[in-house]
C-alpha cells in the first residue's frame, strides 16, 4: 500500500493498491502500471451540463447511464447552485470558477461577465499550454455567443439536444479535442412549462432522454481508437433545479429544501472508486456567535443583566402538554468552580419558597434542576449526576397532564436524568403572572447568584416524545423539519448579536426585553454534545462553482491564489485494475 498526493484534489490524499500480478498477468507478459501518478494516457475531459436537472429527482428517477456511473464516480445528489436559480450566474460560475460576486453575472444577463478577471478555464488551459484543442457545443445561443466565445477552438449553437450529442459524438471521434464541452436544455424547457418534479410525466421524460444522451457520449468516448491510452475525467452536472413546491414534511428550511438550486455532480472515470457524498447532518464545528452573558445580583439595581417577557399568560402550564428548552453554559462562580446555590435561569415563577406555583429551571450545586409546583405541591428534579464544568448543556422538561396528576420528565443533553410526577394536581393553579425571564430572577431560589450563557431557548405547547429530544436536543437551531414545528410557541436563538431583544423566530413573535448592564459577547467554543448549525454547509458537497477548479487539477494546472477562485476540488480513491478500452 502507499500513498500519493493526486493533482485531482489539492492536497487531498489518493489510496492506491500497486497491482500484483496474477497467473493470468505472467501467462500475458503484462505488467500494468496502476499508479495515477505514474499513468501514462493524456489526460482530458469530457464536460456535460445538464440544465435545469433537481438532483434530488435525479436520484428518485434512477435513469439507467447515470445510476450506472455511480460505481466508477465521486457524486452529489445535494449540489447547490447559485441562490439567484438562474442558468446565466450557473453557467458564469461552471467555467470561471468563481461566484457572481466576482464574475459579475448574477442573472440571465451574460453581458455582465467580468472574463477579464475571471476567464473561461480553457483559455487559462491553452496559455499554460496543457491543451492544444477545445470544442463546445450548446444549446443556449446565449451561453456559447456570450460567455464562451473564443475562449474555446470550435464553438457551435445547436438547435437542438439531438444536434448536441451528434455534434459531439463527431467531435469524439477526432483526436484533436483535449476538452470538449456539451450543454442540452430540454430539460429545463420542459420544467419550465410543466413543472420540475418527478411527478411530472412531462420533466420525468424530458429527463430519460437526456440521460440515454450521456449514454451516447459515453459509448462515443469509449470507441475512440486510442481511448485506451488517454485517461478521460468525464463531468456530468446540472447547472440548477427549477422551482417546486415541496411538501411540508421534505422542507427542512434550509438550502438543500430549495428545489429551484438542487443540482447533481459527477466526476467520473472507470478507476475511480464510488464516493457518494451527502448534504452534511453531524459535522462537529464549534459552537459560536454572540451572546448576553447572564450573570449579577437581582437585588441591586444596575447590578445583573436579564431578559424579560409579558406573555400574557401563554406560557402557564395550567392543563395543556408543555416542553421547555435551553442550551446554558455554566461560568466559574467567585469562588473559582461551578457550584451555585439554587439560581433560577429560565421560567415563570416568582419564587421558589416551598410550592410557589409556576416552572422553572435552575442551578442545584454542580447539578441542574427542573422545577414545577400548583401551589401545593411541587415537583422537583434534579439532575443526577453532576456537572462540574463550562461545558455547554442541553436541557429540556417535560409535562404532560395524565388523569388527575401532573407527570414531569427532566432530560440533560437529550437524556432522561430523573421523572416525576404532581399526584391530584390543581391543574388551574399551575400558572404565574410575572414575566418568563432568562437570567437572573428577581427572586433567586438562594443566594449565589447566577454566571452563565443561555441560547437556543424553545417552548412547545406539546410533550416532545423522548425519541424526539434526544434527536433535537444535540441541534443548534430548529426548523420546519423538526415533527413538532407547528407546535413551537416560542423560540428563541439569545444569538443576535447586537440590539436590545432577543427576537421570537416563532409565528408568535413575543420578543424578550434585556435588562440590566448586559453586553454581547463573542464565544467559540469546542462543540462537544452538541452539533452546531454548519456556517456554509452547502460547501460540504460538489458545487457548479467548483468545476473548473477539478478540471484545473485533473489536467495539472497549478492553481494560482492570485486567480482567487472559490471552487474546491474532491478526492478520489482509485481502483486496482488497469485503464482499458470498455
Amino acid at each position: 500500500m502507499k500513498k500519493i498526493i493526486s493533482l485531482l484534489g489539492m492536497a487531498a490524499i489518493i489510496t492506491t493498491v500497486s497491482c500484483n500480478k496474477d497467473k493470468s498477468d505472467m501467462m500475458s507478459g503484462t505488467d500494468y502500471k496502476n499508479d495515477p501518478a505514474l499513468t501514462t494516457g493524456e489526460r482530458k475531459v469530457l464536460f456535460v451540463v445538464l440544465d435545469g436537472v433537481r438532483g434530488n429527482t435525479v436520484r428518485s428517477l434512477q435513469p439507467a447511464v447515470l445510476w450506472g456511473m455511480r460505481d466508477s464516480a465521486v457524486y452529489t445528489w445535494a449540489g447547490v447552485s447559485d441562490a439567484s436559480g438562474t442558468n446565466g450566474a450557473n453557467w458564469a460560475a461552471m467555467l470561471t470558477g468563481v461566484l457572481p460576486a466576482k464574475n459579475g453575472v448574477t442573472s440571465e444577463d451574460l453581458s455582465t461577465a467580468n472574463l477579464n478577471d475571471y476567464p473561461v478555464f480553457t483559455k487559462r488551459l491553452k496559455e499554460a499550454g496543457l491543451i492544444q484543442s477545445s470544442a463546445a457545443f450548446c444549446a443556449s445561443a446565449a451561453l456559447s455567443q456570450q460567455l464562451i466565445g473564443n475562449s474555446m477552438d470550435v464553438n457551435k449553437v445547436l438547435a437542438t439536444d439531438e444536434e448536441v450529442t451528434t455534434n459531439t459524438v463527431a467531435e469524439l471521434a477526432k483526436d484533436e479535442a483535449d476538452i470538449i464541452f456539451a450543454e442540452y436544455n430540454d430539460v429545463d424547457e420542459a420544467g419550465k412549462q410543466y413543472g420540475y418534479d418527478e411527478s411530472i410525466p412531462e420533466y420525468v421524460a424530458a429527463i430519460q432522454k437526456a440521460d440515454q444522451q450521456v449514454g451516447k457520449l459515453l459509448s462515443a468516448l469509449r470507441a475512440r481508437k486510442n481511448y485506451g491510452k488517454e485517461d478521460w475525467l468525464v463531468i456530468v452536472t446540472s447547472n440548477k433545479g427549477g422551482k417546486w413546491t415541496l411538501p411540508a414534511a421534505e422542507d427542512d428550511g434550509t438550502v438543500f429544501s430549495m428545489p429551484e438550486v438542487n443540482s447533481f455532480t459527477f466526476f467520473y472515470n472507470p478507476r475511480f472508486v464510488a464516493a457518494p457524498i451527502a448534504r452534511p447532518e453531524k459535522i462537529r464545528v464549534a459552537y459560536e456567535g454572540k451572546a448576553v452573558r447572564m450573570q449579577g445580583d437581582p437585588k441591586t439595581a444596575g447590578a445583573f443583566n436579564r431578559a424579560e417577557l409579558n406573555d400574557a399568560g401563554a406560557f402557564n402550564i395550567t392543563t395543556k402538554e408543555m416542553t421547555f428548552e435551553c442550551k446554558i453554559k455554566m461560568l466559574k462562580n467567585a469562588s473559582g468552580n461551578y457550584s451555585y446555590g439554587h439560581p433560577p435561569f429560565f421560567g415563570k415563577t416568582s419564587a421558589r419558597s416551598g410550592t410557589t406555583a409556576g416552572w422553572a429551571f435552575f442551578r442545584n450545586g454542580e447539578k441542574f434542576a427542573f422545577y414545577v409546583a400548583d401551589g401545593t405541591v411541587k415537583s422537583e428534579l434534579p439532575s443526577d449526576p453532576t456537572y462540574p464544568d463550562g461545558n455547554w448543556h442541553a436541557l429540556t422538561g417535560v409535562v404532560r397532564p395524565s388523569g388527575t396528576s401532573l407527570m414531569t420528565t427532566f432530560y440533560v443533553d437529550g437524556k432522561l436524568v430523573k421523572s416525576g410526577s404532581i399526584a391530584n394536581a390543581k391543574f388551574a393553579s399551575i400558572t404565574s403572572t410575572v414575566n418568563t425571564i432568562i437570567g437572573p430572577f428577581p427572586e433567586v431560589f438562594s443566594t449565589t447568584w447566577l454566571n452563565a450563557y443561555i441560547t437556543d431557548v424553545r417552548i412547545w405547547e406539546a410533550a416532545l416524545p423522548e425519541e424526539v429530544i434526544k434527536t433535537w436536543a444535540e441541534r443548534t437551531s430548529i426548523n420546519k423539519s423538526h415533527p413538532y414545528y407547528n407546535k413551537l410557541i416560542g423560540y428563541w436563538s439569545c444569538m443576535e448579536g447586537n440590539g436590545k431583544q432577543f427576537v421570537d423566530q416563532s409565528p408568535y413573535k413575543r420578543n424578550y426585553n434585556l435588562v440590566g448592564t448586559y453586553t454581547w459577547d463573542e464565544f467559540a467554543d469546542p462543540s462537544g454534545y452538541l452539533y452546531p448549525a454548519i456556517p456554509n454547509f452547502e460547501r460540504y458537497v460538489p458545487n457548479p462553482v467548483d468545476v473548473p477548479m477539478v478540471i484545473y487539477n485533473w489536467m495539472k494546472q497549478p492553481v494560482s491564489l492570485d486567480w482567487k477562485l472559490d471552487g474546491k476540488t474532491w478526492p478520489a480513491t482509485y481502483r486496482d485494475f488497469p485503464q482499458i478500452n470498455q
